[in-house]
């Protein structure tokens, strides 16, 4: 019972998860397997160990366990019992069904079965062959081997399994019964053989065709086999038929036998029994063993065979080859069903379908005459199927499958047959798809012929056949089979030559070999018509008959010399009819040579017995035929032997020699007896051979031997007319006919004008021309009446004009002189004659002799005529009957021959044609027509390969073959149609020229022809061809062309097909044509400059920018390359450089402006001044320069890189260089200079800040390239068009701007400033002295606006539209009207503009704005005319130009007036600032984008003017104006630069903007929003102009702040006067612990606050100016903290402390004198002087030596003004850092800070008295017991090491800067390294670099207060004095008493943790090095 399954539940489908891909993974192993196995059997017998292992290993795969592998056999024999039979064996059991394909491996499973079976099987038999091959003359043994018969058997096993896999392989099955045969096993044999051919059980079937020669083969087999059995039945089967009625070639025949090593037992029915034979014969006879079944090899087994046995009187047999018995010559072959493919291939040229159809290229297809119709109208596929089930016996019925397998079992065929049955399914309409293929190709070549065929027309061209060709190939542009259906000869040999290519004929073209020189003996060889010939006669077949001449002579008791005759007859028999192959006529040669005695006996004896013949006459007439044959033969042989080439030896030729004359006494003896009349071609026959038998014979006169040619000549022409005969087999006598007999007759007459042209010492080119020119160009020459002749002429000479130059002939009147073929000599005549019959060769070389004579003489110009004369004669050879009726084969072989001649001709004509500008000076007219012809008929032919290459791209045929050889040759025909159509072009451009009135536009015709070449060459991927000569050739016509329209068009293709090169423009795309791109050289650049640069101009630059042409003009550039300086092009360099350094002259500005400004330069002629002509450095500048503009410095967000602003400016430079009167590169070039100022102020005010000059210099260059600019202008005005106009205003304006921007902050007027340049003058009284005085005088400011006023006026008349103009002008005229009259001259002061000038040129600005277009949404109008006039209104109104009313009708009735412009009464002038302010406020709404900073900034300083004494209301206003608009609540300066603010400009704005916050801050007292402004300041300091003054003032204002905000004066008396340092300690110590504690309010102490804010503002200062007023408030602040809480602090007095230290140092020192101390180890190293020496020691101090007892003089120590800042920086750090850290954490801190000054190889006491090396712990455990004890040491100690810990804690939470975690180590890690209180070396680097800035700090401020002290570099404490009169003097006098508390002053302090010797480390040998306070290092 079936499991339950829930059908409500729908399960998930995941096949991907289910299927099993085992299968295919064992199959892929087992096909790598048999791929191996496969691989090491093809390498040969010595791997046939490794292949045997191989395919073990094979047979060892999983695939082959499958139940599906077993074989139909085997999976019968596990089904069926042995011990019960089927009582029927018709219907055997049902097999089991093999496993279902469910993962689609069954297609690939019997494949990988049937392969591996195979080829193992034939792995056995290549073994059995090899052990044969081994036992060479034992192979018979090897066969009879139990070994060899089991692997036959294993094989025979594989065969069966590999069929049983896939049973349609028939040739498998052939080896399957040819392996049976050898085991003697017939009927299986028969079997496998009845499988190959599929016999069917349906008798309905009348006739099967075999599908393929394999099972062609496997019938034959068949029916050799069954007429052995003699079982006629079976052959009357209708599959019998094609094999009974047909036989095989015998060229197939061989390939039967498919193992032919093997014997073959079952080819006779039983062992042969011996056959009784006579006592005479029981001698064996000589055997006659031809290598193959042919009657030439026969021929020379004759030959062979009297060569070795001699002339033997016993009987010979013959046994041949194997071949079939036919009881008829009748020669069938095995139809071979045609592929889709070569449908077309069959049909003849006329269209025809020809039914004999070839199996391989040498053997014919024939028919006997019943069946050639059928056979022909047998359909493609008329073949009826065949089962390819299990085999031809087996039903499926009967196998036991089900009805429904049977349509999957039919399908089981062989790739090949299902290909074969299901190609008439799978074909669809490709014959669309063909055409629309073709159709580009078809396109274009009809545009090709067409243009030719027109020009060719226009220039009278006349040559029908050329015409009819061009026409031809335009009208197949419409079909497309095209090859099929060419006519002409030459090209259906080119169409043929390419369809069946052969090697050998493709390497007659293909060979580099030159020529070999034509001599005499080569004339006399090409002299023979032979080659040109011979007619179309068949093949004879060399087996045909073979088999029963065999057996007539096998029956016989012939001997050798019979044999030998008979096989002479049969041969002769097909002498005329069939032509012999080489190989037989060297047989019969042979033959004839060495049997001729017995030969010519045996025919005497023929002759002598014709009469008791039955039939008589016709004995007689065979008689007389077989020795006119060898008479012929023997002719033929003895002419071969003695002409001028052959080697043969005397002896040879005397005796061919005598059987020649034998064989001619016999011939004539016959020709006697037998009747004239019973056959004529028979005695035409020997009269031809007798007359050529006295030609070749020694000694006979040349009058004879002509006599005798003519006398047969007449003969022929009256009692044998008409009679033409060929002898295809003798070379000598090829024809005979009338013709021949002229030919004859001609060379005869010809021979003494060839022979003294090819004598040697005929070296005389003058000889040589006027030999052959009468001969080879009749036309050309003139006779005189008296016959003579004159050599060639220059040119055609006409009535008229006769002036004959021979020497030879006398000068004669015009009228004397005739052509020379009117006069003629007989012997010119004759040579006429002989050439009209000659070969071609001949004549080509007599042309080349003719032309290599001009060539000598230098005149190249006929040479290249000559050349011509070839081609023409070449290619009208093409269609003359020598070569149309050669055969086919023999035709191809001249095609490739003569087109070969055509190649070397075509390179020599086209290289003088583009080398040689006078190459066509003696073409006349008709010279000319004709070669045009030529050429074209010649291109019309070359185009027949292009038309199958067609074919073949588009799949309509395949290429035969794939070898290079094909590639090559094809090539080559591209390469010839490339020079071809580019020859033709010279010569329709010659003929153009001469007929220019018959084209309209010749230059346009010219270019087409050149466009519709190189679109047919293009598309075939050919214009590489030949070097790519047409392409160069058609890029230097094109540069020559001028009068070409959309010549870009042309031009493009062109240089992107030889360089990669793309322009851009046209309307034609470029096509990629195949052509690998190729260095562009400097000489073909140069020359495409011309056309690039006008185009180049035509291209907006925008748009140029964009296109291809940018890049061309960019890779021309690299192949021109760097530009060659010389004398002129520096000087003017030089010149150029040092006059833009020059100060501005203001005389020189004003003559610009009238154009009258030059600059002196030297005229330069260089290559590259053509380059500057077109101004191509120009426009290389201004594609640089627009790659840098291209982005605007407005919108950009980061800084441009100017290496192509400098590149621009460096090719402008150079095209100035070459033409400086060019106004647009000077322009260009100041804007260079512009931009690269703008560049320098834009982004940062660095430059603005510190290099100033560089600015300067900028400036500077660009006013000198504006007015030179503007001064030449003026040569463009005139004839400006609007390109040129535009760029005009662009120099006015952008001078303008720049005049004005130099006037104006950040550049102040500096570039018109040149005071410090200064020269000397004479005085006027006559030298007596110089003065210096400025060169000329400086341009102020109002000249330098006027100047630019003028400038924007000129800008407005070309562009009144622009808003920047007017707006600009307003603003000079605003400037100008602002300057104080005092400050003009009289004539500035006369025309100062008025009040109406500056409202006037305000409203004409905001007309311009207004004018514009409405912006678009969300686009913020044009705001800056509109507050300009509001702004000047405002100043107007405040400088009282203006009044109230008028001022307020004024901005009334703008645009954006309030209250929509209404009127608004002003009476008081309290009413004015709201009013304003609302405008500004109306205005400010505009601004929606808040770009225009300016209104709101406007709007403040209205509200606090700081002209007067504003209040803090007025402040808090303006303030939050500010805070709304530019200010966030951070002091975050937000403004942003507009598009029409100036570059450099917008620094200048935010520094008057922070001044103005300052004053508000100061005046609000906001110290909040101050702090966090200072702090914005400080870290944006680049983006404010005057920076440091900026931050010097906030820092002071900030300071005044803080004093006054915590109520600190300034301390007048000194507090620290009369205190100790030990004292100050104290106390300071004791202020640290209480700010700490935050006890007392210490945190909110005024003083404590004050000091904490300087430190800060000291740190954010970080030296950046003078410390002096922050050290002042920190002194300040600190003193009044001292004086007020230091005092108050809870402790012991201060003398007590000190008392106590006193006692404890000098308890230290006694037991430094008695204990034992350890030495430092690395004393030595770290201060080798003395381990006493102080580490305090600097230059110039002395040791001291206790020793001696002798101490050195030191001042008494007071508290100094760095003690002072140092501790309230400490009271700060450690109030900042809060309560104290742990004991652990201060001991860490305490060896960090302290250690590093007191172990770091100092050798001073410490607090305990030790040496150095003391322990920290120590100190501490002291530390800790004291502080229980309360002791005031204790204290003391404790406060030390605080101090310390405040060194390293200073400000964790500051943001200026961190201490690295490195530099803070722990106890662990200090103790592993060697030197563990050693500096990192950058620590001890920014030390000395930050102590060095202390100490200059304190330079300053002991300069700026009197009674402070100096620290000194070395770190000591002595201090000195700086004369003040607070300050005690060191005097030398003091006594030694004093010195000594002073030292104990000093240790004291080194004990206290002072900073000053504490800061100190020995970081070398002698080098001490001062280490800053943490603080300072964090600070920076």
């Amino acid at each position: 019972m079936p499991v339950f399954a829930a059908i409500n539940v729908e399960l998930e489908e995941n096949i991907d998860d289910e299927v099993d891909n085992t299968r295919e993974i064992h199959i892929d192993e087992a096909l790598k397997r048999f791929q191996t196995a496969l691989k090491l059997h093809s390498l040969g017998p010595r791997h046939y160990a490794e292949a045997s292992e191989a395919y073990s290993s094979l047979f060892e795969s999983d695939i082959f366990g499958y139940p599906d592998s077993a074989t139909e056999f085997e999976r019968a024999e596990l089904q069926t019992d042995p011990r019960h039979l089927p009582l029927d064996l018709s219907f055997a059991q049902s097999l089991d069904a093999s496993q279902a394909d469910i993962d689609g491996s069954g297609s690939s499973l019997p494949q990988a079965l049937y392969l591996s079976y195979k080829n193992h099987g034939q792995f056995e038999l290549d073994g059995i062959r090899h052990q044969a091959k081994i036992a060479g003359p034992d192979a018979g043994s090897v066969f009879e081997q139990k070994e060899t018969r089991e692997k036959a058997y294993k094989a025979l096993y594989d065969f069966s399994a590999a069929l049983d896999h896939d049973p349609s392989d028939a040739e498998l099955w052939r080896r399957a019964a040819r392996v049976a045969a050898f085991l003697q096993s017939a009927r299986t044999s028969r079997y496998c053989l009845e499988a190959a051919i599929e016999l069917d059980d349906d008798p309905a079937v009348e006739e099967v065709e075999p599908p393929s020669l394999a099972e062609g083969f496997a019938g034959e087999q068949l029916k050799d086999h069954l007429e052995t059995l003699m079982d006629d039945v079976a052959l009357t089967h209708p599959i019998m038929a094609p094999y009974t009625q047909r036989s095989m070639p015998t060229q197939l025949k061989k390939y039967i036998d498919p193992i032919p090593f093997l014997p073959n037992p079952t080819k006779e029915l039983a062992v042969p029994q011996p056959t009784p034979v006579s006592g005479d014969q029981q001698d064996v006879r000589p055997v006659l063993k031809p290598t193959e079944t042919s009657w030439a090899d026969l021929g020379m087994a004759i030959v062979h065979s009297v060569v070795a046995n001699g002339l033997a009187a016993c009987a010979v047999s013959i046994e041949l080859p194997d071949i079939s018995e036919t009881p008829e010559p009748i020669q069938q072959t095995l139809v071979e069903r045609l592929k889709p493919n070569a449908l077309e291939d069959a049909e003849a040229p006329g269209g025809e379908e020809d039914p004999s159809r070839t199996i391989s290229p040498g053997v014919r297809m024939e028919f006997p005459e019943e069946t050639k119709t059928e056979a022909a109208t047998i359909p493609e596929n008329s073949k009826t199927e065949r089962s390819g089930s299990l085999s031809r016996k087996r039903s499926q019925s009967t196998a036991g499958l089900n009805d429904g397998d049977i349509e999957e079992v039919v399908e089981k065929r062989s790739k090949r047959t299902r290909r074969r049955e299901t190609a008439a399914e799978e074909s669809v309409d490709t014959q669309t798809l063909f055409a629309a293929q073709l159709e580009p190709y078809q396109a274009a070549d009809k545009n090709l012929f067409q243009t030719a065929r027109n020009m060719a027309e226009n220039l009278g061209v006349t040559d029908r056949a050329a015409m009819d060709r061009l026409g031809e190939l335009v009208e197949l542009s419409a079909f497309d089979n095209r090859t099929a259906r060419i006519t002409g000869a030459a090209m259906t040999d080119l169409r043929d030559s390419l369809v069946s290519f052969e090697e050998d004929t493709a390497r007659i073209l293909l060979s580099k070999k030159e020529a070999s020189s034509f001599s005499f003996a080569s004339f006399l060889e090409h002299s023979q018509p032979a080659s040109q010939h011979k007619s179309d006669t068949p093949i004879f077949d060399e087996s045909k008959g073979l088999r029963g001449f065999a057996h007539k002579v096998n029956a016989g008791w012939i001997g050798i010399t019979d044999v030998a005759f008979e096989w002479v007859r049969e041969v002769s028999l097909s002498y005329l009819d069939y032509r012999w192959s080489d190989t037989m006529k060297i047989s019969v040669v042979q033959v004839i040579s060495h049997l001729d005695e017995d030969i010519f006996t045996r025919m005497q004896h023929e002759l002598q017995r014709w009469q008791c013949a039955p039939d008589p006459d016709r004995t007689l007439q065979d008689v007389a035929r077989m020795v006119q044959v060898l008479f012929e033969l023997h002719l033929d042989v003895y002419e071969r032997i003695t002409n001028p080439n052959s080697a043969v030896d005397f002896s040879i030729r005397v005796e061919t020699k005598g059987r020649l004359g034998r064989w001619f006494s016999f011939a004539a003896r016959m020709s006697r007896e037998i009747p004239v009349a019973s056959d004529k071609a028979l005695t035409v026959r020997f009269l031809w051979a007798a007359v050529f038998h006295v030609t070749i014979t020694e000694g006979a006169s040349r009058d004879h031997v002509l006599q005798c040619w003519q006398s047969l000549r007449d003969s022929l022409s009256t009692d044998y007319e008409g009679i033409i005969l060929r002898l295809p087999n003798n070379a000598i006598l090829p024809e005979i006919s009338t013709q021949a007999a002229d030919r004859e007759i001609s060379k005869l007459t010809t021979m003494d004008f060839f022979l003294g042209l090819f004598q040697d010492n005929l070296n005389d080119p003058v000889s040589v021309i006027d030999s052959l020119e009468p001969v080879l160009n009749p036309n050309s020459v003139y006779s005189t009446a008296a016959g003579s002749q004159s050599p060639p002429m220059d040119s055609p000479i006409t009535d008229g004009q006769l002036e004959p130059t021979s020497s030879e002939c006398p000068k004669a009147p015009v009228q004397d002189a005739q052509p020379i073929m009117v006069n003629a000599s007989q012997g010119l005549r004759d040579l006429w004659k002989f050439l009209l019959g000659a070969s071609t060769e001949l004549r080509l070389f007599l042309w080349t002799r003719l032309g290599d004579a001009y060539y000598a003489i230098k005149y190249t110009t006929k040479k290249f005529s000559c050349n011509l004369r070839s081609i023409e004669m070449i290619v009208d050879d093409f269609e003359r009957d020598p070569y149309i009726s050669l055969p086919i084969e023999e035709r191809r072989a001249l095609s490739m021959k003569m087109l070969k001649f055509l190649d070397d001709i075509l390179i020599q004509s086209l290289s003088l044609a583009r080398d040689d500008s006078s190459a066509f000076d003696i073409f006349d007219e008709d010279h000319l027509k004709s070669s045009i012809a030529a050429l074209m008929k010649l291109s019309s032919i070359l185009h027949t390969a292009f038309m199958f290459e067609d074919e073949v791209r588009v799949g309509m045929t395949s290429a035969p073959t794939g070898n290079s050889t094909f590639s090559s040759f094809l090539n080559k025909l591209r390469e010839m149609q490339v020079r071809n159509w580019s020859l033709l072009y010279k010569f329709l451009k010659t003929g153009i020229s001469q007929n220019k009135s018959m084209f309209s536009n010749p230059e346009t015709d010219l270019a087409d022809y050149l466009a519709a070449a190189h679109q047919v060459l293009g598309l075939r991927k050919c214009c590489k061809a030949s070097d790519k000569i047409f392409l160069e050739m058609m890029r230097e016509e094109l540069l020559k062309q001028n009068l070409v329209d959309n010549w870009e068009d042309y031009l493009g293709q062109v240089l992107y097909d030889l360089y990669g090169l793309k322009l851009g423009v046209g309307i034609w795309e470029v096509q990629d044509h195949g052509c690998p791109s190729e260095k562009l050289e400097r000489r073909n650049t140069v020359a495409l400059v011309d056309k690039i640069s006008v185009l180049a101009n035509r291209m907006p630059m925008k748009d140029l920018l964009k296109s291809d042409l940018k890049t061309t003009i960019e890779h021309m550039q690299q192949a021109i390359g760097q530009t060659k300086s010389n004398q002129q092009t520096i000087h003017n360099l030089r010149h150029f450089t040092e006059y833009l350094k020059k100060p501005i002259h203001p005389l020189r500005l004003y003559q610009a402006l009238r154009g009258k400004v030059t600059i002196d330069a030297v005229a330069v002629n260089t290559p590259d001044s053509s380059l500057a002509k077109h101004g191509w450095f120009f426009r290389l500048g201004m594609i640089a320069f627009c790659k840098f503009k291209g982005v605007d410095l407005n919108r950009r967000q980061t800084p441009g890189a100017l290496d192509d602003l400098r590149m621009g400016a460096t090719f402008l430079r150079q095209q100035l260089q070459f033409t400086p009167d060019r106004w647009d590169a000077w322009f260009r070039l100041a804007e260079c200079f512009d931009y690269e100022l703008d560049e320098s102020v834009l982004w940062t005010a660095d430059k603005m800040n510190k290099e100033r000059a560089e600015l300067v210099k900028f400036q500077r260059s660009a006013i000198h390239c504006y007015a030179l600019a503007l001064s030449h202008s003026w040569k463009a005005l005139p004839q400006a068009d609007d390109e040129t106009m535009e760029a005009i205003h662009e120099l006015y304006h952008k001078f303008g701007m720049r005049m004005y921007a130099s006037s104006r902050e950040p550049f102040a007027m500096e570039p018109f400033q040149h005071s410090d340049q200064e020269r000397f003058f004479i005085q006027n009284n006559m030298g007596a002295g110089t003065f210096k005085k400025i060169v000329h005088k400086q341009m102020q400011d109002y000249k330098v606006w006027k100047y630019a006023a003028n400038l924007f006026r000129r800008a407005m008349k070309i562009k009144p539209k622009e808003w920047k103009n007017s707006y600009m002008l307003a603003k000079c005229v605003w400037k100008m009207y602002q300057k104080s009259p005092d400050a003009l001259d009289e004539s500035d002061r006369k025309s100062q503009p008025t009040l109406k000038d500056v409202i006037d040129a305000l409203e004409i600005s905001i007309g311009a704005v207004v004018a514009l277009p409405k912006p678009r949404h969300g686009q913020d109008p044009i705001l800056e005319p509109h507050y300009k006039i509001v702004s000047i209104i405002h100043k107007l109104v405040l400088r009282s130009d203006l009044g109230l009313q008028e001022a307020a009708d004024t901005l009334q009735r703008q645009p954006y007036a309030i209250k929509d412009g209404q009127h608004v009464e002003m009476t008081e002038p309290e009413d004015w600032e709201p009013y304003v302010i609302q405008a500004l406020t109306h205005l400010r709404e505009k601004d929606k984008s808040n770009w225009q900073h300016r209104i709101a900034i406007r709007h403040a300083r209205i509200l606090f003017d700081e002209s007067e004494d504003p209040s803090q209301l007025q402040a808090m206003a303006a303030s939050g104006v500010l805070q709304k608009t530019m200010f966030t609540k951070t002091m975050v300066m937000n403004i942003w630069k507009c598009d029409a603010e100036r570059p450099g400009r917008h620094h200048v704005y935010t520094e008057q903007y922070v001044r103005f916050m300052v004053k508000l801050l100061v005046r609000l007292k906001d110290r909040t929003n101050f702090e966090p402004l200072l702090r914005r300041l400080r870290k944006k300091g680049a983006d404010f102009y005057h920076f440091n003054d900026l931050w010097q003032t906030c820092v002071l204002a900030y300071l005044r702040l803080i004093r006054q905000g915590f109520d600190i004066e300034p301390v007048l008396d000194d507090v620290y006067k009369n205190m100790s340092p030990d004292e100050f300690e104290i106390i300071a110590s004791r202020i640290n612990e209480w700010s700490i504690s935050g006890e007392d309010g210490s945190e909110k102490h005024p003083a404590f606050s004050a000091l904490k804010e300087a430190i800060e503002l000291k740190k954010l200062n970080s030296g950046l100016m003078k410390a002096s007023p922050i050290d002042d408030l920190i002194n300040d602040a600190y003193t009044a903290l001292y004086l007020e809480v230091g005092n108050s602090l809870p402790g012991p007095s201060p003398q007590s402390i000190i008392q106590d230290r006193k006692r404890e140092r000098q308890a230290a020192i006694q037991i430094d004198g008695t204990g034992d101390s350890k030495p430092n180890p690395f004393g030595n190293i770290l201060n080798p002087q003395s381990e006493q020496n102080s580490g305090t020691e600097g230059p110039g101090v002395a040791p001291a030596k206790e020793t001696e007892g002798v101490t050195s003089r030191s001042r008494r120590a007071i508290v100094r003004r760095p003690d002072i800042l140092r501790k309230a920086e400490q009271a700060v750090t450690r109030a900042l850092e809060g309560p104290a850290k742990s004991a652990r954490e201060k001991s860490v801190r305490a060896s960090v800070s302290s250690g590093k000054t007191r172990n770091s190889g100092s050798q001073t006491p410490t607090v305990d008295g030790k040496a150095g090396g003391v322990d920290e712990d120590d100190v501490e455990m002291k530390n800790g017991d004291a502080h229980d004890g309360g002791s005031s040491a204790a204290s003391s100690v404790r406060d030390e090491a605080e101090d310390r810990d405040d060194r390293f804690d200073a400000d964790d939470e500051s943001d200026l800067s961190d201490v690295p975690d490195e530099d803070l180590l722990d106890e662990d890690e200090q103790a592993q390294l060697m030197f563990p209180n050693l500096l990192p070396r950058h620590a001890v680097s920014d030390s000395g670099e930050e102590e060095h800035q202390e100490e200059e700090e304190a330079d300053d401020e002991d300069e700026d207060h009197d009674g402070e002290e100096a620290e000194e570099i070395g770190g000591e404490d002595d201090m000195e004095d700086d004369g003040d009169e607070e300050v005690h003097e060191h005097d030398e006098e003091h006594d030694s008493e004093q010195q000594e508390e002073d030292e104990e002053l000093e240790e004291e302090e080194d004990d206290e943790g002072a900073d000053d010797t504490r800061d100190e480390v020995i970081v070398g040998v002698n080098t001490i090095v001062r280490i800053p306070p943490l603080v300072e290092e964090m600070e920076e």
